[in-house]
């Protein structure tokens, strides 16, 4: 289902199940099916070019930018949100209050499937993160990360001594 304010590049491909709406896809981004991705129009929600989204993905960037790099592997059922609402409860509001706050993602990462990251995190230029893994905080270039809280487990290009 496609809505409203899509703008794409060249040879994209969107299965016809996908839901896009105020996106910006670069050249050769593949989308998978049943995947639902979005912005706002104040902040199109951006893809660079050549990266793929598999099956069952949520890319939300409407509560703020969203952009995820060029090359980029995303994984089945990932959850990428740019907020943390909402809550019915007064009292949890109060302990954890919504946060609306720009997700990047570099160029040239793989996002293993299942993987959530939420509102506030920047991701850098050739990170891997493991399947099933909650990424709360920044993640460095060329690291590999995974887990729940996700942390740092090595690195994808050797340091230079």
């Amino acid at each position: 289902m496609i809505h409203a304010n899509i703008i794409t590049g060249h040879g994209v491909q969107a299965d016809e199940r996908a839901s896009l709406n105020n996106v910006k896809l670069g050249d050769g981004v593949a989308i998978g099916q049943r995947s639902t991705l979005f912005g706002s129009p104040r902040w199109p929600l951006e893809v660079g070019a050549g990266t793929r989204i598999g099956k069952h993905s949520i890319l939300n960037g409407f509560a703020a930018p969203l952009r995820i790099g060029e090359r980029c592997s995303i994984g089945h059922f990932c959850h990428i949100i740019a907020d943390t609402g909402p809550t019915a409860s007064p009292p949890m509001l109060r302990l954890f209050p919504i946060r609306e706050q720009a997700i990047t993602i570099g160029s040239d990462c793989w996002i293993g499937s299942g993987t959530m990251v939420i509102a506030g995190v920047t991701i850098g230029e050739g990170v891997v993160v493991q399947p099933k893994s909650f990424v709360n905080s920044d993640l460095p270039p060329n690291c590999v990360a995974g887990g729940c809280p996700a942390r740092i487990l090595g690195r994808t290009i050797p340091e230079e001594d």
